[in-house]
């Protein structure tokens, strides 16, 4: 099942699944405690019923509300309505990973230095950095960052694992704004992946059952420029191992916070040719990942 979260314009926000095609129904209209995917989550965990069974039991305890989809797109793009999407969930969290993690072709691997071969061979070891706190974390339809004092900086889009008292709980999509300070100086290594709008996520959580393995999925980034798209690419995304296995590696000698969320690795840049197109204050970057829905932000000078 799909879990959306949805603002109403007086404050109330609603936990939602989708039920049919472009329908959202309101759990928490049925019943407001359940008014996130982690209570969900809190109450499998205790009770050992799955997320999208305790949905199904919530949804046959009375009549829900429900949101028209392709509305609320409307209406949070243009920020001005009655309801709008918001960021699914709120991590304490959030990493960002990569090498390790995406199959390399042997020509590209043994092309590499020492330094990336050895990590890439080594898979116990994370090669995740941390990414900041839910503040700096957007929602599908707000706007990313990009540092003022960095020369290049470019959108990757990914998938999204939810981590959850570590282990797998699900997946979204998101976009890892990542720039250039790192690779002029390591000292410079966290600020280059930390700042106001460094990465967003929506539309929504697929829940852990309904994740196949292997996840092969079509994950595609379009980057726009005015009325002009400037930048595209597309793939069948592949992982060089499974989600638990690399929360494994991410988590071990750790004790993370409850809820986590974990970017995965740049599977797409926005390409024209051979190029790859830097991100510009008013740039529109959308993220779209199969099973899941679209993420769209434009972009801002921080």
């Amino acid at each position: 099942m799909k879990y959306y979260r949805v603002l109403e314009q007086f404050g109330k926000i609603h936990l939602c699944v989708e039920t049919s095609d472009g329908v959202l129904t309101s759990l928490t209209s049925v019943n407001d405690l359940v008014n996130s995917y982690e209570v969900l989550l809190d109450v499998a965990d205790i009770s050992g019923v799955t997320v999208d069974n305790l949905t199904k039991n919530v949804l046959a305890q009375g009549k829900a509300v429900t949101f028209d989809l392709t509305e609320l797109i409307e209406w949070s793009i243009k920020k001005s309505g009655p309801a709008f999407i918001i960021k699914p969930i709120e991590p304490e969290e959030m990493w960002a990973g990569g090498l390790g993690n995406m199959i390399m072709d042997e020509e590209a691997l043994a092309n590499a230095n020492e330094d990336t071969r050895l990590a890439y061979n080594t898979p116990s070891i994370s090669t995740t950095i941390y990414k900041g706190t839910n503040h700096r974390l957007v929602g599908p339809f707000d706007k990313i960052g990009v540092r003022e004092d960095t020369e290049r900086t470019i959108a990757e889009g990914e998938i999204v694992f939810i981590i959850y008292k570590g282990k797998f709980a699900g997946i979204s999509t998101g976009n890892e704004v990542a720039g250039t300070l790192a690779g002029l100086s390591s000292n410079w290594a966290v600020p280059s992946k930390v700042f106001k709008g460094c990465a967003s996520i929506g539309p929504c959580i697929l829940s852990l059952e309904d994740v196949k393995s292997p996840l092969e999925l079509h994950l595609e980034l379009k980057q726009f420029r005015g009325k002009d798209q400037i930048g595209q690419s597309d793939l069948i995304t592949k992982f060089k191992r499974t989600p638990e296995e690399i929360i494994a590696s991410t988590v071990a000698h750790d004790s993370p916070p409850k809820v986590v969320i974990q970017y995965t690795g740049g599977f797409v840049v926005a390409k024209d040719g051979d190029d790859i197109a830097s991100l510009e204050q008013g740039d529109v970057v959308r993220i779209s990942l199969e099973g899941v829905g679209f993420v769209e932000n434009e972009v801002e000078v921080v």
